[in-house]
């Protein structure tokens, strides 16, 4: 008797873990437009500071942008691994895409979060972006069999830090299309990465508004 919509395999446990160490990956996107609109980091933000339109609605702009080239690029790699890879998503494709969509605002609001780090470079905020994410992923289980096992045994004894670790939540979010015949715990899934997004853009807007500058 299978408990489960589909048989687990660990090539799909694999691909699964890739896509949530794309998305974190995909944060740079956010990251960079972040960077490029502040005055002391870029020539193109101190032209920005000095025109006509607002710095909200500037930077507003810049993250719906990097918003939508970040769904672009994981809708690349997920029609990769549906079509070139032969990655099985259980016939829910479509749920598929609207996970996408979530998983690329998370990744933006990630992006704006170290990018709004103040006093901090931009090679030393793309190191911090590579290192978490490698980091994260190893806890969702993107690097071989042991360490899927050493993941899965952390989700059972520490469950809260498995739910915070964003790497683990978009790869549970595709296991919960692939394994269950309700989208309720899709659903959830869903729900918390919005949660987490909307934590980490507040945090940002906090950092982004305590930026002063003496001279452009």
């Amino acid at each position: 008797v299978s408990l489960t919509h589909n048989e687990p395999t660990q090539s799909v446990r694999f691909y699964y873990a890739l896509l949530g160490m794309a998305c974190l990956f995909c944060a740079q996107i956010g990251m960079v437009a972040v960077c490029e609109a502040q005055p002391n980091l870029s020539p193109l933000g101190a032209r920005r500071a000095v025109g006509a339109v607002s710095r909200g609605k500037t930077l507003a702009a810049a993250l719906a942008a990097s918003w939508v080239l970040a769904t672009a690029c994981l809708l690349a790699a997920l029609a990769y691994m549906r079509f070139t890879a032969g990655i099985d998503f259980a016939g829910r494709e479509i749920a598929c895409v609207g996970a996408i969509a979530v998983c690329a605002l998370f990744s933006t609001a990630f992006g704006t979060l170290l990018g709004s780090l103040p006093k901090v470079g931009f090679g030393v905020k793309t190191g911090l972006l590579t290192g978490t994410t490698c980091l994260l992923s190893l806890f969702a289980g993107l690097y071989g069999e042991p360490v899927m096992n050493m993941a899965d045994q952390l989700a059972r004894d520490y469950p809260l830090l498995a739910s915070l670790n964003p790497a683990k939540v978009v790869t549970d979010t595709f296991y919960s299309l692939y394994y269950y015949d309700s989208l309720a715990p899709f659903a959830g899934k869903l729900g918390l990465l919005l949660s987490m997004t909307a934590v980490v853009f507040a945090v940002s807007a906090l950092f982004i508004r305590r930026q002063r500058y003496a001279s452009i």
